[in-house]
């Protein structure tokens, strides 16, 4: 017997109310953050990019790495410029609840808002920073993470 292809919809939800309700629960809704951040989609930043690998390198490194995987106290920034806030999977339990609720994405704003003055910009947050207060410093430094677009798989030693 062949269905109309506008029954298919009346079908599924059909078999779905007839499933257990823990089993309907646990199947639906439940979202996993990526491995990795998607391809970044935003143009790069025109600026300063060796000074803002100097600032990365002076004022970033010691908690984040750029290599996909490379967690330290905080997340990699590999593909970072416009990626969701919070989302990715190998540093999951370690966001602080404030980030996780922000509904915010990467791009220059919340960038320049966020690393000038991390406190203020999200109270109850974890990132332990003092406030980047140069606006130059801060340009060249989002114009440099916003090149930060590597196509590599992570390996298994930086997985871990």
């Amino acid at each position: 017997m062949r269905m109309h292809k506008s029954a298919w919809p009346h079908l599924v939800c059909g078999m779905a109310l007839s499933l257990p309700p823990l089993l309907l629960f646990t199947a639906c809704g439940t979202v996993e953050p990526p491995a990795q951040r998607a391809t970044v989609t935003l143009p790069v930043l025109e600026g300063d990019l060796a000074l803002g690998k100097e600032v990365y390198q002076r004022d970033c490194q010691q908690c984040h790495q750029i290599q996909i995987g490379l967690n330290k106290k905080g997340p990699h920034l590999d593909r970072i410029y416009g990626a969701t806030a919070a989302a990715l999977a190998d540093y999951q339990g370690r966001y602080s609840q404030a980030l996780k609720q922000s509904g915010w994405t990467w791009d220059a704003v919340t960038l320049d808002t966020y690393i000038a003055d991390p406190d203020q910009a999200l109270p109850n947050g974890k990132m332990l920073a003092d406030p980047l207060t140069d606006p130059i410093e801060r340009a060249a430094l989002i114009a440099y993470l916003s090149t930060l677009r590597s196509t590599d798989q992570p390996t298994a030693s930086q997985s871990q």
